[in-house]
């Protein structure tokens, strides 16, 4: 025990304040007014930590989209706030009731009654979740200021025993919670005010957080009407009130014209905004909802459509055999046709529609086939279809960004390798240079340095007399473009953990790889703020029973993405598996594509490095592996075919990666540009849109 109280007072949440030594002499004014600037780091802690708000937001949608639960788990503090939320989505967006449940240490009595020594029972939640049937298609959320409550962290290896969505929301940097749950949130405010009192700046980050998630999830859900409450439940003077205003908003009407209609529709205030919007009887406007997955906005548009006078040529046939896809719809919607499309990591039964080249509406009635996906997202591009990333002109760029789209990749991440400075700084200021010029092609999401510093006994295909030590002003130097969004280095050379930090501060997220570092310079590396792992297993000290190296220590730290090449070439299908198996939700797949890729057998150009391709494998003359021929998409066969669940596969390539870059990448969401890939259940590509727009049709 003594050293786990040892450990709690090495947190930054429990630290103790220097400067605050003479807080309880403040006269009230500004004691109050140093407790309300103070505030200000709770929100931004949280600005912090949108990416990853963001991946908890879509695993939640996933979850409840399919009928299962979002489920708070806390002590104390914590706990309290996650009753609070759980509470409050009822009456407010209209869920039945269990669907959204909080479990508290100590039970329901400890919300008043405080019961402290509950959350030391690592067990106790356990029995709870067993009692609620917590199962694969629920969501589990986590929440402990220190990251570390026994009955928290038991909660979550419970959850992910029996394979439910987990996300930990956590106050101190490195937590166990964060480690521990797919998706951590790592909300870091610092020194409290009044030192250990997480109340205070941590438990207002927490409650900030609980009210973006359950929000923005009941947004994603159609639980609201542009920014209107539009399923308040009327159920007393004050809320029948708030709905005859809501409804008049979202129709035009008079309020007291809103309250005749939502008296006839039992106050239901979307069959209430249809039947006052457009004539309709109640029974009219419901089913017509209910034909919509119940919401409201398609439903509008559809009843707007039926009156016009074209309400009769709304579809046509696809030319996929088999298949028939709508191109016209209520108020210029095209619904794609598809049966499920992925959300979440998981994917979601349903149709998608598409208005003015954005998504318009998620989870209409299923279509009659296909898989949609807010596009591939590769994070590791040397080249493609004859062109190379380091050496070729802007419009060879462009020309490379349209056959990645036809091949599904419709966001990446130009990849360039170790080469004379000069050159890797202008090739960064060419793909600055693209600006928004994308046209029908992939988006360039920024730039990948793999290298100037990495290690020579790990170079690979890497041109050893263009490696460097690392050193800040050749980096300053290499990032002047402003392109530059990730960058791979090996974290035990001299000098490379400050590098690091100043990599981490400019925004930069740095990924370790091309390296003979050993666990414990690895894990100081994670700890200075590396985030990622270059292709793993790949150009790195192998794996043995004493020294894990960075493969091992990248694939038990819960803060660490993995990244893989799929190709059937770089990495054994066991070690595959050992990978997807250590690190659930934080493998990505990467291409690691070269000009080879897309056209088969030939010569090949990395960088400066001359390289052939043959029977799918690329190598330099001495025999060194140089890049992959393969494309993202046959990796994500490759993993399928082992037999892991295709909505984990799929969000490898395309939700997760955008995520790890803080990028608004590879996600479905309603108002988000149409980047749509459709797969076909052999997971080949049906069709491509780009804001809207076809780039292939099968």
């Amino acid at each position: 025990m003594s050293g786990d109280l040892e450990s709690l007072a090495t947190l930054d949440s429990e630290s103790v304040r220097p400067e605050l030594a003479e807080l309880d002499k403040l006269a009230v004014p500004e004691l109050v007014a140093l407790m309300a600037a103070e505030s200000a780091r709770a929100s931004d802690a949280v600005g912090r930590a949108v990416p990853n708000i963001a991946a908890a937001v879509e695993l939640v949608t996933g979850r409840l989209s399919s009928g299962g639960r979002l489920i708070y788990v806390g002590a104390g503090t914590a706990g309290r706030l996650g009753v609070l939320d759980a509470a409050e989505a009822g009456p407010t967006f209209d869920v039945p009731e269990g669907t959204v449940l909080a479990v508290l240490a100590g039970g329901g009595d400890a919300v008043v009654r405080p019961s402290e020594g509950a959350e030391d029972d690592e067990n106790g939640a356990r029995g709870e979740l067993e009692r609620l049937g917590c199962s694969a298609a629920d969501a589990v959320v986590g929440i402990s200021a220190s990251g570390r409550t026994p009955f928290v962290l038991g909660a979550i290896a419970y959850a992910r025993s029996v394979g439910a969505g987990t996300v930990g929301i956590a106050g101190n940097a490195g937590s166990a919670l964060a480690r521990a749950a797919e998706i951590g949130v790592e909300l870091l405010v610092g020194g409290e005010v009044i030192a250990g009192s997480t109340r205070l700046n941590a438990g207002t980050a927490q409650k900030i957080t609980l009210n973006i998630i359950s929000s923005a999830t009941m947004v994603q859900l159609g639980k609201t009407y542009g920014n209107l409450m539009i399923d308040v439940r009327a159920t007393n003077e004050k809320l029948r009130d708030r709905a005859s205003r809501i409804v008049a908003a979202a129709s035009g009407a008079s309020p007291a014209k809103a309250r005749a209609a939502l008296e006839a529709s039992g106050w239901r205030p979307k069959v209430a905004t249809l039947v006052v919007s457009h004539g309709l009887d109640p029974e009219e406007a419901a089913d017509l909802l209910a034909s919509w997955g119940g919401r409201l906005r398609p439903a509008m548009e559809a009843a707007e459509h039926a009156g016009s006078p074209n309400a009769g040529a709304q579809t046509r046939t696809d030319p996929t055999p088999g298949r028939s896809r709508p191109s016209g719809g209520p108020g210029g919607t095209r619904r794609l046709g598809v049966s499920a499309f992925l959300l979440g990591g998981r994917l979601v039964p349903g149709d998608i529609g598409v208005c003015d080249g954005e998504i318009a509406t998620l989870g209409l009635p299923p279509g009659r086939g296909g898989i949609a996906v807010g596009g591939l997202v590769d994070l590791q591009v040397n080249g493609y279809a004859g062109v190379d990333a380091l050496t070729d002109s802007p419009e060879e760029l462009l020309a490379m960004g349209e056959s990645l789209a036809r091949d599904g990749v419709l966001a990446y991440q130009p990849t360039l390798i170790s080469s004379d400075l000069d050159r890797m700084r202008e090739a960064a200021d060419r793909f600055a240079g693209l600006g928004a010029g994308r046209g029908l092609g992939a988006r360039v999401l920024g730039v990948h340095l793999e290298g100037p510093f990495l290690a020579p006994r790990r170079a690979g295909t890497h041109p050893v007399d263009r490696l460097r030590a690392p050193d800040l002003e050749i980096a300053r130097s290499l990032l002047s473009s402003g392109a530059v969004t990730m960058v791979t280095l090996a974290p035990e050379l001299t000098g490379a953990l400050e590098l690091v930090r100043m990599l981490v501060g400019l925004g930069t997220v740095v990924s370790f790889g091309h390296s003979a570092a050993n666990a414990e310079e690895a894990r100081r590396g994670f700890d200075a703020g590396g985030r990622a792992v270059t292709h793993l297993y790949n150009a790195m000290e192998p794996m043995s029973a004493r020294a894990p190296g960075l493969a091992g220590a990248g694939l038990t730290d819960g803060r660490v993405v993995v990244q893989l090449i799929a190709d059937g070439v770089h990495v054994a299908p066991d070690l595959l598996r050992l990978a997807l198996a250590a690190a659930p939700g934080r493998w990505n797949l990467v291409s690691d594509a070269t000009t080879a890729s897309g056209l088969g057998n030939g010569e090949v150009t990395l960088g400066e490095v001359e390289a052939v391709a043959e029977a799918g494998v690329v190598r330099r003359a001495d025999g060194t592996i140089a890049g992959s021929a393969a494309r993202l998409l046959d990796g994500v066969r490759h993993v399928a075919g082992l037999g892991v669940e295709l909505g984990t596969v799929l969000a490898a390539a395309s939700e997760r990666p955008g995520a790890l870059l803080g990028k608004q990448a590879g996600r479905l969401a309603v108002g988000f540009p149409a980047d749509v890939v459709v797969l076909n259940e052999a997971l080949e590509l049906d069709e491509v849109l780009i804001g809207g727009r076809p780039v292939l049709r099968g």
